[in-house]
């Protein structure tokens, strides 16, 4: 053979191996192609499963925010009452407020390919209106409906109720899914949800249960489309671990009242350190303490009215959390509609006016222990709490135990999971205090109000306290049209839930998030804690 050939065989056998080996060190999905760019992915921590597998739209599983990613509604919250269209491109209501006539957008599609249109709203319409279940929404009181053509949909509402478009913008149920993706039947039973597959800017590509779950862009979509490929969430229960994976770099985003709110003293110190892009925002929401109305104590006046003298609300957000948020005065903020300084008012921190009225009430002290009693039952109460989704309730919990515990009542703190606690304060009322949160954005006041005080078909009791009077007070008010006069109804709402001291208002909260500034850009606080992100704004530099 030729020297020079040989020479020439052997330099191309030594570069191909050469470029065998240097393929070995990647696989061919983590390599760029040429021209090709390199997957936009964002990992977010999130402090509970993502119930992918329960995520049907007709339904109360999974986080309320996914439902928002994955689903549309007709109509969508726009913030400060605006209401937006998204599938519904407009609407007529009857004088009467009870016929509601929807123009539907054309030319969209589920993300499994299959048409959105007037029969698949029906479809879905059909799984939750007239239900029990959905009870704390005046839009489930449902007359008639029809698909008047491909793209119109008339419905019919038993009342006339004012919040009825604002409870169309709820991530759940008012959302449509595919309806292909339900199996066996339609109606109120619901029939069998097998996947979600919605006509969201986002679909579900991978779930793993308790651990992590990802959405890309729904191909189909078709509004503003996202600017990264993939977001990954990943399943970390505890608050300071999550805030280390932040630090680390295993995760790029940390937050969210919803998804995974930022321990109080973690906060302080991300705040402190500089390195992450902290983000605050307001929110509606109020955190109180509810009575077992069952407990024989609570339904005296003097006692509500004790408890709630007893506790600083004001040193809360100064001594515990560094003037983040601040002390609750009524149950709800100032900025939440129909709300007045006259209607919606608290109590300041009076000890001894609270030893007063428990005395006037007739619990005192007779054994030197600390805790007050009458007829041989002390004023000693299981406090539940739960600090999955707001790691800051221990920390209040403790201090109230404290204020408590000054006056001459006993409180032993319970905390529970996220279901443990949720079966206690929904279901089976298994506590004699609990620490809660009013819903926040668009729920309040009206749902909120109906969530809180009326009865549920889970407890058959309410959520938090039940008179007639009242129930049938917000009752009237949903129902009244004329804005003037719906303020004279909730200006009664109101004062009558201050005046008899119905709650204990403690903390008025913000909503955080800590962002990783070297790599994500486009980061924005959504316009309420359903839709906590700008998710499609997102972007990885």
């Amino acid at each position: 053979m030729n020297k020079n050939k040989y020479v020439t065989i052997m330099i191309a056998c030594l570069l191909c191996a050469g470029l065998l080996f240097a393929g070995c060190g990647k696989s061919d999905s983590t390599a760029s192609k040429p021209g090709e760019e390199k997957a936009k992915e964002v990992v977010v921590a999130i402090y509970r499963d993502g119930a992918i597998d329960k995520l049907d739209a007709a339904s109360y599983n999974g986080p309320h925010f996914l439902y928002k990613m994955v689903y549309d509604g007709l109509v969508e919250d726009g913030g400060e009452g605006k209401i937006l269209p998204q599938l519904a491109t407009g609407w007529d209501i009857s004088p009467d407020g009870k016929t509601y006539t929807f123009k539907l957008r054309q030319g969209v599609k589920f993300s499994d390919g299959t048409d959105f249109n007037a029969a698949a709203v029906i479809f879905n319409l059909k799984r939750w209106v007239n239900n029990d279940r959905h009870a704390i929404l005046t839009a489930v009181n449902v007359e008639s409906m029809e698909a008047v053509d491909d793209y119109t949909v008339k419905i019919v509402f038993k009342n006339g109720s004012y919040p009825i478009l604002t409870e169309l913008t709820y991530p759940r149920p008012v959302r449509f899914l595919s309806p292909a993706s339900i199996t066996n039947g339609e109606g109120k039973d619901g029939g069998q949800f097998t996947k979600p597959v919605g006509t969201g800017p986002w679909m579900v590509a991978s779930y793993t249960k308790e651990q992590e779950f990802t959405l890309v862009p729904n191909p189909y979509y078709w509004g503003e489309k996202p600017k990264i490929n993939k977001i990954t969430f990943k399943v970390i229960t505890d608050g300071q671990a999550r805030a280390l994976a932040l630090q680390s770099g295993e995760i790029d985003l940390l937050g969210g009242d919803l998804i995974g709110k930022i321990p109080m003293e973690t906060l302080l110190e991300l705040k402190k350190a500089g390195k992450f892009a902290i983000h605050t925002k307001e929110t509606m929401s109020s955190h109180f303490i509810a009575f077992n109305q069952a407990v024989e104590a609570f339904n005296d006046k003097n006692v509500r009215l004790a408890m709630n003298y007893a506790i600083n609300k004001p040193s809360i957000a100064t001594n515990l959390f560094d003037n983040i948020g601040s002390g609750a005065n009524g149950l709800y903020q100032k900025g939440v509609p129909y709300i007045t300084d006259k209607n919606n008012y608290g109590f300041s921190n009076d000890k001894e006016k609270a030893r007063q009225l428990l005395e006037a009430a007739g619990y005192k002290d007779t054994n030197g222990d600390g805790i007050r009693e009458k007829n041989g039952k002390k004023l000693e109460f299981t406090f539940v709490l739960s600090t999955g989704e707001f790691p800051e309730w221990k920390q209040m919990a403790e201090f109230v135990q404290s204020e408590f515990s000054a006056v001459g009542i006993r409180v032993n703190l319970k905390i529970l999971d996220k279901n443990g606690y949720e079966d206690a304060t929904m279901n089976t009322k298994a506590f004699d205090l609990a620490l809660m949160r009013t819903s926040s954005d668009s729920w309040v006041p009206h749902g909120s109000l109906l969530e809180m005080f009326s009865i549920l078909s889970s407890s058959k009791a309410a959520k938090v306290w039940y008179d007639k009077e009242l129930y049938d007070n917000i009752i009237q008010t949903l129902h009244t049209l004329d804005a003037a006069e719906r303020q004279k109804n909730y200006d009664k709402v109101f004062s009558f839930i201050s005046e008899e001291a119905l709650t204990i208002p403690i903390y008025y909260p913000i909503t955080s998030f800590a962002v990783n500034n070297d790599k994500i850009k486009g980061f924005e606080i959504g316009v309420n804690s359903y839709a906590p992100v700008e998710w499609q704004k997102l972007d990885v530099k």
